[in-house]
Order: structure tokens, then sequence, then C-alpha cells
């Protein structure tokens, strides 16, 4: 039988697999299946909850509670109808003080849009403005054309309903969602903080310290996350 092939966007991760999972908001982390089975990771983020979002997604780990959506990472699979369900899991986690990881094979695509459209629920920053602020924290984050217009597509109305849905169902937010995405910005779109640089996330951060890291202090660390096989 042939082996599977991997789309280009996706097969780049294999060589950019980093021990650092990013977080994009405080309980929000963003990854690969590597990352969902490295123990000691998700025990370093205190991880309770796990999105799965590729091609056969397994719950791998007793402990943790899973979301499991099965979808290619093609143009025409419809991630949009998984929206709902997954912005409540995560929300739900979060809530709860729970931390949530959200992954495919290589974090780049659908879980990238997942986390996306969480963000586009919870705030009222477009699409554009959302991925580029991760892409401040995971470079690599890049859905596929037809994910890109579906989360256009839910950018309308269909993001307000959902938020609206949220705030009934839960109540009004306790995070500062809006003004950590801005904070992630680069220097001009947002706030005074966003001169920060990127926040690698290994342990949820405090979120009234700020820090100025030197630039060369803040690339060795970068570059300290590369495994030993890939340097």
């Amino acid at each position: 039988m042939p082996a599977r092939r991997v789309p280009q966007h996706e097969a780049a991760a294999h060589a950019a697999t980093s021990p650092c999972v990013p977080q994009i908001l405080p309980g929000l982390y963003l990854g690969n299946f590597i990352d969902a089975k490295d123990l000691e990771q998700l025990s370093r983020n205190k991880i309770t909850h796990i999105v799965s979002i590729h091609e056969s997604p397994q719950p791998l780990l007793q402990d943790i509670t899973y979301l499991r959506i099965p979808l290619p990472d093609t143009p025409e699979a419809n991630i949009k109808r998984h929206f709902k369900e997954c912005i409540s899991f995560i929300h739900q986690c979060r809530l709860h003080g729970g931390n949530c990881l959200v992954h495919c094979l290589a974090g780049i695509s659908r879980s990238t849009t997942v986390v996306v459209a969480y963000v586009m629920a919870v705030t009222e920053l477009s699409c554009q403005e959302v991925l580029e602020a991760v892409r401040t924290v995971r470079p690599v984050a890049n859905p596929n054309p037809g994910f890109r217009q579906q989360l256009a597509e839910f950018g309308g109305g269909a993001a307000r309903k959902v938020r609206r849905h949220l705030k009934q169902r839960y109540g009004t937010s306790p995070f500062n969602d809006e003004e950590e995405i801005k904070a992630l910005l680069p220097a001009g779109r947002g706030g005074p903080s966003r001169t920060e640089g990127p926040r690698q996330g290994l342990v949820p951060r405090a979120r009234d310290i700020r820090t100025t890291t030197p630039f060369l202090l803040r690339v060795k660390r970068t570059f300290s996350c590369i495994p030993a096989c890939l340097k």
C-alpha cells in the first residue's frame, strides 16, 4: 500500500519540531502531534485538555480530556463545521482553570485554524490580525487556502454569534484576551507591550508581569529549543 502523501506545508514541521510549545493565550497552547505525547512538556505546561485534529486522532493519555476531530488537511475539507464545538471545549477548559493544547500533525494548518477561530470568537479581532499575532510565537502557522477562506467567512456574523453563545452559556469572560493578542502584534498595531518580542510559553506567564529581554538573548533562547539532531 503506498505511503500517505504529507502536504508540503505540514511536512515542513518535521524539520521545525521544537520542545517549546507556544502559548497563544493563558490556558491555550498550539503544537503538533509530538507535543501531544511529550509527557514532560505536557506536565510542565499543566495541560489538562487536548484538541486533536488530524486524520486519525486517538486519546493517548488517561489523565487528559480529549476532543478528537478526524479531518484531512485539504482545502476542500469543511473545518468550519467543527468551530463551535472546538471553541466551546477550549473556553470551558480555560474557565475551569485548565490548559488546552490544540494540535494536528505538524501544528501548521489545522490546529492553527482552530486556534485562530477561537481567538476570533472571544475577541473582535480579524482573521488576519489573529493569524499575524499567532505567527509571532509560532512562525510556521499557515492554514491552507481553503481553511483561510473558511476563517474569513467565520469572521462575519458567525463569530459574533458564537461570542454571544459563549456569554449566554458561561457568562462574561474573565479574560483579557483581546489585549493579550494585541500585545503580540508588531509595533504600531497595538499597545506598548508589543515591543517585548515573541513569547514562547514554556510556563504560563503572569499576566501582569512584562519583561524586556534583550534581542540577542531572545534569539539565543529561541534557537536553544531546536532539537540536537537539527543543530
